[in-house]
Parts: C-alpha cells; sequence; structure tokens
C-alpha cells in the first residue's frame, strides 16, 4: 500500500502465488486479490489490520477483480475458464458463470452498473478468415448474459486493458493492431505490429476510432493499463 501524496510505502500484505488483480471496497476496508491458479482464490484483506478475513475459490487463472456498485458482488476474468465469474460476497461463493468469446483478461462496469465491459485477449475461431480480431463482450448485468459483442478493427489482438470513462460515454481499449493481410517487407513503421488504443462509444455500443501509440523515434508503446481522469470536462 502506498501514500500517493507522498510517495511512500506505508504497508505490504503478503497473499497467494501470481496476483493478478486487486479491488477495493467502496468504504475502503477490504482488498480483495485476484491469486491465479488453475484452481485460483481470491484473498480478502482488512487494509486496516494487514488481516486474510477470508480466501475464495475461482476458475482457472482468475485476474481482473471488479466490484459491483453496492460492494456486494464481485466479478472476475477466468482467463482459461472463457468466462466470467459472478461471485456473491455475502455467501463468499461463485453464482454464475458467463462463457465471453475468449480468454477474458480485463472488465470494467459503467457507472451506472448496467453493463460489464470484458476485453478479450485474442480472437475466437479460425486465425485464416479475411477479419480476424479479438472482441470486448459487453455484458448485460441484470440479465447475467453477453448482450453485445464488439469486434475491434481487423488484426486487433492481445488486448491488455478496457477502462470507462468517468460519465459513462465512452471506453477505451488498450491492445495490439496485427498486419496480418500485408506482406512483411519492412519491420519499421508499424508494418507488422502497431499498438493502439481503440475508443468505443458506449451510447451506439460501437467502436469509433484507433488512435496508434507507436513513436519510430522511441519505439513500441506495448500499452497496457489505461485509466480516465476523474474529471469528466
Amino acid at each position: 500500500m502506498f501514500e500517493v501524496s507522498n510517495r511512500k510505502l506505508i504497508d505490504t500484505f503478503v497473499v497467494g502465488e501470481t496476483p493478478l488483480g486487486l479491488a477495493v471496497s467502496p468504504d475502503g476496508k477490504k482488498l480483495f486479490v485476484a491469486c491465479a491458479a488453475p484452481e485460483s482464490t481470491v484473498w480478502v484483506i482488512d487494509t486496516a489490520m494487514g488481516k486474510v478475513l477470508d480466501k475464495i475459490s475461482a476458475g482457472h487463472t482468475a485476474l481482473a477483480p471488479v466490484l459491483s456498485r453496492d460492494g456486494k458482488t464481485l466479478y472476475l476474468c477466468c482467463r482459461f475458464n472463457n468466462c466470467v465469474e459472478v461471485i456473491d460476497l455475502v455467501s463468499k461463493k461463485a453464482v454464475r458463470r458467463i462463457r465471453v468469446a475468449r480468454e477474458p483478461v480485463a472488465a470494467a462496469l459503467t457507472p451506472d452498473g448496467k453493463h460489464l465491459l470484458v476485453a478479450n485477449h485474442i480472437h475466437a475461431g479460425r486465425a485464416d478468415a479475411d477479419a480476424v480480431a479479438s472482441k470486448v463482450s459487453v455484458i448485460d448485468v441484470a440479465a447475467g448474459q453477453v448482450c453485445r459483442e464488439l469486434e475491434l478493427p481487423n488484426g486487433s489482438t492481445l488486448l491488455r486493458d478496457v477502462c470507462v470513462s468517468p460519465d459513462g460515454r465512452y471506453a477505451g481499449v488498450t491492445h495490439q493492431i496485427g498486419r496480418f493481410h500485408l506482406p512483411t517487407t519492412q519491420l519499421d513503421r508499424g508494418w507488422v505490429n502497431t499498438s493502439a488504443l481503440t475508443l468505443i462509444d458506449l451510447a451506439e455500443m460501437k467502436p469509433i476510432n484507433s488512435v496508434l501509440l507507436d513513436n519510430i523515434d522511441s519505439g513500441a508503446a506495448n500499452p497496457w493499463g489505461a485509466a480516465w481522469p476523474s474529471c469528466t470536462s
């Protein structure tokens, strides 16, 4: 745990092997850490005491936990189960598995709590088709099922993160774009792979633009985490 104002380490919590994501309860009193394994666990830690309160069983390679707005439900990407696991934090058990496209690695709730956007790491289906791209699965939280699959630009792969703007109008997804449909006659200028951020219009539920991030003088951006500022202007 860090104190942001003076960049000081103030506490350390010991958890299981391979922690791949965390979430903090709305009141800041509990920390949920996804520890990935073939049979993963979510460690629940008291942030004031540093005490492990619970360990909740989860699916294969659980990561990127997301808390519901009321703090009663935890959503987990179970990468190699190709699903999002829904955990009831009252009973401390998984109550549902929602199947998504392929290898979910990141998720974000819309501000109204109605939709969960899930970034699928790689594409599903054949790799020799004319269009090959990973998708963002949109889950209707109330219905507990995928209501839309948003396909990114052709060649999009290796999705890393998804974030939603504070006003709920847009989402941003970090990923790579593979130029698989072009002959490899040069390596620079993004001829083989290009780093990108794709913006999604959440009212229309469709991608609207991809911003290329590499710089020929500075190398590949290799984008990973993404975040919006708290302001909505």
